[in-house]
């Protein structure tokens, strides 16, 4: 089942960052790694939209749940530069 959340934080030089789902009621974080998104989706960056599965394995704890298969929403207000990231 694939979710609908906003990328909340993210490090580009270590390629990874944080999905929140839901409202404040009920929030959900995932993991992201850059190797858990599409090829040929935008370079994510905090604020974006992205749409991903949940990886169906076990992890600790103290570990979030880890996002892949993850394509990044673009809006009217982004759009794809040239090297494939959002301009």
């Amino acid at each position: 089942m694939r979710k609908t959340g906003i990328i909340r934080s993210w490090n580009d030089k270590r390629g990874f960052g944080v999905i929140r789902v839901g409202d404040a009621s009920s929030l959900e974080k995932y993991f992201l790694h850059i190797s858990g998104i599409r090829s040929g989706t935008a370079t994510p960056t905090a604020g974006m939209s992205v749409e991903f599965e949940v990886r169906p394995i076990a992890v600790r704890e103290d570990q979030l749940p880890q996002a892949y298969r993850a394509d990044i929403i673009l809006t009217c207000s982004q759009s794809i530069g040239t090297d494939g990231g959002a301009a």
